[in-house]
């Protein structure tokens, strides 16, 4: 089974490498636990190696989009919608029946087979547009699998309840990849959480992992142990192995790190490593071969 790396830094490890080629997966969580920022990640690291990237917007708006994307250091995004290798769906206000019976189908036609990424954002609406079951149920699955002719699908799903509700049910059935997302409680130390809860044919972390919003990536996931070292800034020598690091990486990918970088000195990395995030950035960008040599950490 192939695997689509997500763009979420440490979120490939707890799926054995990422998505599955050709899949459907759902970001279930509350308002604010960053389900639209990760579907940014998504198809940023779609984008970035040169893949088409298609947003399915059932609710918000294409500039509200944009507007996040730009919040979290993408600037880029315009570009990409200019040139159109991102291409926007807006189905908000209508009727979502007739939309992924007739409109999506014929979409799907001109893409089919174009390995795109594909983010629906948020699933929510085609639940709360029909009551009957059954319809909820045949509208969800040929959403699926008409975008999945397109390449690989991340929809996201608003859960109401924080165990999730009846909203929640019949898309996580039928969905490939679910990880959940949530928060414990204002004021908690690591109050964002991450869990996968099911991944078909390919291993999957059974743990749970907080999560922090970092400019210039997005959402991070801490996947470390709590050692008690906690550093706040990137050292002198953290920023000579990243230097040496991108120098060892094709042009396009060595920029897109020292952009990087730059957010990082100035962004509030909470309890995590600036070498964690170091270390699963440049491994993301390179793949398994280790490019970075340990740096050492001022006590």
């Amino acid at each position: 089974m192939k695997k689509i790396k997500t763009g979420i830094l440490g979120l490939d490890g707890l799926l054995d490498g990422g998505f599955n080629e050709h899949s459907a997966s759902i970001l279930v969580g509350s308002a604010g636990t960053g389900k639209t920022t990760m579907a940014l990640q998504f198809l940023r690291k779609g984008l970035e190696a040169g893949n088409e990237a298609i947003y399915i917007t059932l609710e918000e708006s294409r500039d509200q989009i944009m507007a996040e994307a730009k919040s979290m250091g993408w600037e880029d995004i315009g570009a990409h919608v200019e040139n159109g290798s991102l291409v926007f769906l807006e189905a908000a206000g209508k009727d979502l029946a007739d939309f992924i019976k007739e409109e999506l189908p014929q979409f799907v036609d001109d893409w089919k087979g174009s390995h795109a990424r594909i983010v629906i954002d948020p699933l929510t609406p085609v639940i709360w547009a029909f009551d009957d079951k059954y319809e909820q149920r045949m509208l969800v699955s040929q959403l699926f699998k008409e975008t999945k002719k397109v390449g690989t699908v991340l929809s996201t799903i608003e859960e109401y309840s924080g165990q999730g509700g009846e909203e929640t049910v019949i898309p996580m059935y039928l969905a490939d990849t679910i990880v959940r997302i949530y928060t414990l409680g204002p004021g908690t130390a690591g109050n964002r959480m991450l869990t996968v809860l099911k991944s078909r044919q390919s291993w999957h972390s059974e743990l749970t992992y907080p999560y922090r919003f970092v400019l210039g990536i997005g959402i991070v996931l801490d996947t470390s142990e709590m050692d008690g070292k906690r550093m706040k800034k990137l050292t002198p020598d953290l920023k000579l192995a990243i230097n040496n690091a991108a120098a060892s990486l094709p042009k396009r990918e060595a920029e897109q790190i020292k952009g990087i970088v730059k957010y990082l000195e100035r962004a509030d990395l909470g309890d995590m490593e600036p070498e964690q995030i170091v270390h699963m950035l440049i491994e993301d960008y390179k793949g398994d071969e280790k490019v970075l040599d340990e740096p050492k950490v001022a006590s």
